[in-house]
């Protein structure tokens, strides 16, 4: 039996492009809770954020990595805190989630790089792996839809086997971004 009937299921649909379509937009807590307010797709789901890292971070060779999260773009629900495990957005409203997370990695050697979506610390809900040449930096993003309970956590992780530590770099409004909000 479908969790959604088919027109739930297309709201569902359209909410996720929107979501992706303002994925590198900048809010307060009071604009992403007014356009929420308002907007009749998201109306009473304002529950999200987006944080973000304002420096590179060192992520090691053959070692999936919690990426730390040190600023805030937006949280309307106290699900992520600046200093105390920032690498975790952490659901405090049950619900579905549409989550997001971007890494823009340095030049490297040819190696396996990827990004993750992990649950709770233990389990991988969204995951992009590839094999990269040795690039003037290289880009990834990671998209999943899945259902939270009160105080589950996520968390981007980064990986590289260039056979050393490589910097995920800062850039623009894009990385490193890890973004989650509730939509049903």
């Amino acid at each position: 039996m479908p969790i959604y009937n088919p027109v739930d299921a297309a709201a569902l649909i359209a909410i996720h492009a929107a979501i992706a379509a303002a994925h590198h937009a900048r809010y307060t807590n009071a604009e992403a809770i007014a356009a929420a307010k308002t907007d009749p797709l998201l109306l009473n789901y304002t529950q999200g954020a987006r944080a973000h890292n304002n420096a590179n971070q060192s992520i090691p060779h053959n070692t999936w990595t919690a990426l730390a999260l040190n600023s805030e773009r937006y949280d309307t629900d106290t699900i992520h805190d600046n200093v105390t495990n920032n690498s975790r957005l952490t659901c405090k409203t049950a619900g579905v989630y549409s989550s997001t997370g971007c890494v823009y990695f340095d030049t490297g050697a040819i190696s396996w790089r990827g990004i993750a979506i992990r649950l709770n610390g233990t389990t991988f809900i969204g995951a992009q792996l590839f094999w990269s040449g040795a690039v003037a930096g290289f880009y990834f993003s990671v998209a999943t839809i899945y259902k939270l309970a009160v105080n589950d956590y996520i968390e981007l992780l980064a990986y590289q086997t260039t056979g050393g530590a490589i910097n995920s770099l800062t850039f623009h409004h894009m990385s490193p971004e890890f973004a989650m909000q509730r939509i049903g």
